[in-house]
């Protein structure tokens, strides 16, 4: 994988567990998650793959402001220029936008869509196109996350 699939890959990653935390924060319970991912990438399935994590209590403290500071500390550390970083929610809906690189250098476009469908069950939908020397790699994984326990285990 080149670096800038690697890096995309990372921003990516960063801004979706970003959303699943702004989510969960806000208007979720916290508690342990379990995370079920589909998806494809370039229009071939990719396994499923099932994650769990623990959303605390602290995460909730404004953090659709924290995670859009974080999205843009993360795009300035890798050095590409983004023309789009907006976190924005509209009710029961919180929709991430990233726009980053150029056409030398290469580049990802990537919106993820999270519904709080309640306060146990969340539906977030990454959309990405990242490219690089003349390739493309496009992708849309699907996270149905389902609250578990009110605690977490370590």
């Amino acid at each position: 994988m080149t670096k800038l699939r690697l890096i995309g890959a990372a921003a990516l990653a960063a801004a979706c567990l970003l959303a699943a935390s702004t989510v969960r924060a806000q208007d979720i319970q916290p508690g342990l998650w379990q995370d079920t991912e589909t998806g494809e990438v370039n229009g071939k399935a990719v396994p499923r793959k099932v994650t769990s994590n623990c959303v605390t209590p602290a995460e909730a403290k404004d953090i659709v402001k924290q995670a859009q500071a974080a999205l843009q500390k993360s795009a300035k550390e890798q050095a590409q220029k983004c023309s789009k970083l907006d976190i924005r929610q509209t009710g029961n809906v919180v929709t991430f936008e990233i726009k980053c690189g150029d056409a030398k250098q290469g580049s990802i476009d990537a919106t993820t869509v999270i519904t709080i469908e309640s306060p146990r069950h969340t539906v977030n939908v990454a959309k990405s196109s990242i490219e690089f020397l003349e390739q493309k790699m496009v992708s849309t994984i699907t996270t149905d996350s389902k609250w578990v326990a009110a605690e977490c285990k370590k």
